[in-house]
Order: C-alpha cells, then sequence, then structure tokens
C-alpha cells in the first residue's frame, strides 16, 4: 500500500510541474484576480489562491491527494485496528455561463483495511475501493456566500468485495459556505442510496456532513477544524449507526516554481463512534498541487 501512494505522488509530482512549465498556469487568472507587479502582488495572489483551495468547489483547478491514517476499534477489537486510505481527487471546476460554473469531482480510494473474519481475528485487504463521482452546479461567485447543488454516484468498482458495496448508489449533494476575508466556514451535505447491485449485500443508505472552518493567517499560513465528516449509517443497528468526529488542522500554500501547492496536516477523534467495530482517531495528510486548467473560457456566451 505504502509503495503504491509512494508510486502515485511520485508520478503527480513528475507530471504537474512539466504541465504547469508548458501552460504558465497563474492561479489568478483561474479566479479573476489581477496580477500586479512585485512581492506584494505575489504574496497576494498566492493567498487567493490558498483561499479558494479551501473552497470544495473553489474556481481552481486541482488535484487532492489525501492521506489517511485511520485506528478502528470496537467489541470485536479491544485493539487499534490500522485502515490506511489514499483518496486522489481531481477538482475540475468548469465555466458553462460567465454566471455559472459545473465542478467535477471524482474520489478515487484506494485502500488497505482490516477485514474482520468469522472465524476471529483479521485479514488485511488492499486495492481500489469504490469510486464516488460528485457534480455541483454553482454560481460562479468566489467571495461571500457560495453555494453548490448536484447528484452524486457512487460505482461498484472495488478490486475486492471486501472493498465495497457492491451496489450502485446515487443521491443529492449540497455545498454552502462563507469564503471570507480571513475565514472559510461551511459545509457539504450528501446522502448516497443504493438502487441495483449485488441483493445479498446489505442495502447502502449513507448520510454524510463534511464541515470545515479555517482561519487564513499572514504567509499563507492556516489553521482549522480540518474537513472532519459527520455520518450517519441508517441501514445499521441501534449503537452503530453514527460517527461523529472533532478535530484540528494546520497548514500552508506554497509555490513550487510556478505551480502554487497547499499542504495540511489533520487529525479528528470520534466522540460519537459504532459500538462493533468502527473509526477512533484519523490522521490526515493533505497535498493539493494547483494545476493548468484545461477549460478556460466559457462554454456558452462570449
Amino acid at each position: 500500500m505504502m509503495r503504491v501512494q509512494l508510486a502515485a505522488l511520485a508520478l503527480l509530482m513528475a507530471v504537474v510541474p512539466a504541465a504547469a512549465a508548458d501552460e504558465t498556469p497563474d492561479a489568478t487568472s483561474q479566479t479573476k484576480t489581477a496580477a500586479g507587479g512585485g512581492q506584494a502582488a505575489a504574496s497576494s495572489s498566492l493567498a487567493d489562491t490558498a483561499k479558494q483551495l479551501n473552497n470544495p468547489i473553489g474556481g481552481v483547478w486541482n488535484v487532492v491527494v489525501q492521506n489517511n491514517l485511520t485506528l478502528l476499534k470496537g467489541d470485536i477489537s479491544s485493539e487499534s485496528q490500522v485502515r490506511w486510505v489514499t483518496n486522489f481527487q481531481p477538482v475540475m471546476p468548469v465555466p458553462v455561463t460567465e454566471d455559472w460554473n459545473l465542478i467535477t469531482r471524482p474520489i478515487i480510494p484506494f485502500v488497505s483495511a482490516p477485514i474482520p473474519q468469522a472465524s476471529g481475528g483479521f485479514d488485511r485487504e488492499g486495492g481500489v475501493g469504490d469510486i464516488t463521482l460528485q457534480l455541483f452546479a454553482s454560481p460562479s461567485a468566489s467571495q461571500g456566500l457560495v453555494w453548490g447543488l448536484g447528484p452524486v454516484f457512487q460505482f461498484p468498482s472495488a478490486s475486492s468485495d471486501a472493498l465495497g458495496s457492491e451496489k450502485w448508489s446515487a443521491g443529492p449533494s449540497l455545498v454552502v459556505l462563507n469564503v471570507g476575508k480571513r475565514w472559510v466556514v461551511g459545509g457539504l451535505l450528501t446522502h448516497v442510496q443504493s438502487f441495483a447491485g449485488n441483493g445479498a449485500r446489505d442495502t447502502v443508505s449513507v448520510s454524510s456532513l463534511q464541515y470545515f472552518a479555517t482561519l487564513l493567517l499572514p504567509n499563507q499560513w492556516q489553521v482549522g477544524l480540518g474537513t472532519p465528516v459527520i455520518s450517519v449509517n441508517w441501514e445499521a443497528s441501534e449503537g452503530n449507526q453514527w460517527t461523529v468526529p472533532i478535530g484540528l488542522s494546520v497548514g500552508k500554500t506554497v509555490k513550487l516554481g510556478t505551480m502554487p501547492f497547499q499542504m495540511s496536516f489533520e487529525t479528528t477523534y470520534a466522540v460519537v463512534h459504532p459500538e462493533f467495530f468502527g473509526e477512533r482517531w484519523n490522521f490526515r495528510l493533505i497535498l493539493k498541487p494547483v494545476v493548468p486548467a484545461l477549460i478556460r473560457k466559457p462554454i456558452f456566451g462570449s
């Protein structure tokens, strides 16, 4: 699993700077921020980019590489079991008109997880999990109240039965946030419900709320609550439905050559968790390189 993560990161760092050098993408051109000369303008430009990278439906194309180490415990294991998940998540905002964007966010998980065995103990499975696709229609405003609405799809793409649901699922997704001068605060609400797939597997009916509050500091530093996800599995038994984490995070946005790059670290603890087996602690390293926008001009209109 670690070799997969390192290989993916090495490929990303090899390809993105080369593409950036070809197109010299200044993130300010993607967010319509005027670029001035001198160090002050460059600092302002990077600060605006940092703000947009904390907006899940911002106007900056970027590739999120989210590395999670989760400690799992419960009735079936008094000792912590470790789950590794690396989510590869491109964020691709496309201007449909002058006033509206379509944001596409596929989430491809690479998983190494402990699988409970009927005979007792755990076996470890590694591979690709179920892929999620989020689509948001959003007004093109990048400041103040920002919102997006659209469908979410989950596909039975896992490389093994133990790593996925074997179900086709879909549902609605809504994100609302306020992008201020120093704060980015909001939440992303999603529900997925299975409608087809292996009839022998459990029905998927899961709601989640990813909440975030980030304080932007001088020199492109930031602190906040991280990006914890409150989730409820409506099909689980009583005492095993809710996971409610709280957390803290710290991060910084820099430039690698011409490429803006944000790195953050966060830790969360689930104050409410499944009794049978579920998340306790989660440690997350997030890397967000900005990449060239493949579509810059509105598809419809001038």
